[in-house]
């Protein structure tokens, strides 16, 4: 009777701490594996009529999608709070010729006809989808460190290095710009492109960046071995941006005329979902010592 006794009272005891306490660090880390997405490239800009019609809808196309697309908006770096010379070097990828807003280019293919509606978007989704013949698998790795994003990307199972890069993007998933820079009255933007790095696999010389506000404080280059490739770069993330509001894109394309342009693999990591934060469950220890305390006690009532 006494051993049930001591056993319900252990049981309660356990029960108590179904909900853990945590005690958590700072330091915070994420990590997706894919790389069968779709890059969708967006020229837009705060002055275009047009846009102020289509962007707003963009979180909607996305988010219904999932993991199938990764929009990155390319705003124009005139006139515009938010453009950055990325926009130009993504574009010269695609057309010699400055593009009309807003322009789509999924997987490096440009959507033509106008102003696109949802079906036309969705149309050109499925269509670069079936042209993709084959997904490199891409890893990410993200960490924060005392404000400080570590980003590896790994590639394996490709099916050509030859003549292709890895091209790295860190979108702001929103901003919020002043009405009085509004001019087509759109604040809120999304998915815009904040830093870039780009480097050729078999030539680490050759090499593109853009960091803006960001700094970057090493470019580790490009290790590899038989089986994979791996690209780890670290920077600094400027005051008043949150880690969790920002995403990163990873992409293995070729290099060269936008005629022979090809999307091998993509993959976007959210640091905003869930990160695996460093942590030490206390509660365990804390159930222990309640048990071993409440044994001791029933021990020394009984002589």
């Amino acid at each position: 009777m006494v051993l049930m006794r001591d056993l319900l009272m252990v049981a309660v005891i356990l029960l108590c701490f179904t909900n853990p306490i945590v005690a958590q660090e700072n330091n915070k880390s994420w990590s997706s594996d894919g790389g069968y997405t779709v890059l969708a490239e967006q020229f837009t800009a705060v002055w275009c009529e047009v846009c102020a019609d289509v962007d707003p809808w963009m979180p909607e196309f996305t988010e219904s999608n999932g993991n199938r697309v990764a929009r990155v908006a390319l705003h124009d770096d005139f006139d515009d709070p938010l453009g950055t010379p990325i926009t130009d070097h993504r574009i010269s990828r695609y057309s010699s010729e400055p593009p009309s807003a807003p322009s789509f280019w999924f997987d490096g293919e440009v959507l033509s006809g106008g102003a696109p509606d949802r079906s036309s978007i969705h149309r050109q989704l499925l269509s670069a989808e079936g042209s993709r013949s084959d997904d490199t698998h891409i890893r990410i790795e993200a960490s924060v460190y005392s404000g400080d994003l570590h980003v590896e990307t790994t590639l394996s199972d490709w099916s050509t290095l030859e003549q292709t890069q890895i091209s790295i993007f860190i979108i702001e998933d929103f901003v919020v710009i002043e009405e009085s820079e509004a001019i087509n009255g759109v604040t809120r933007h999304h998915d815009v492109a904040r830093a870039y790095h780009e480097v050729s696999i078999n030539n680490q010389d050759d090499e593109w960046s853009f960091w803006g506000e960001f700094d970057l404080l090493s470019d580790g280059g490009i290790s590899s071995s038989s089986s994979e490739i791996k690209l780890t770069i670290i920077a600094s993330i400027p005051l008043g941006i949150e880690p969790n509001d920002l995403s990163i894109v990873a992409v293995h394309e070729t290099i060269g005329e936008s005629e022979t342009h090809s999307t091998l693999g993509v993959l976007k990591l959210d640091l905003g979902e869930g990160p695996e934060s460093s942590s030490i469950s206390i509660s365990l220890p804390l159930a222990i010592m309640m048990i071993l305390s409440t044994i001791s006690l029933k021990a020394r009532s009984r002589r």
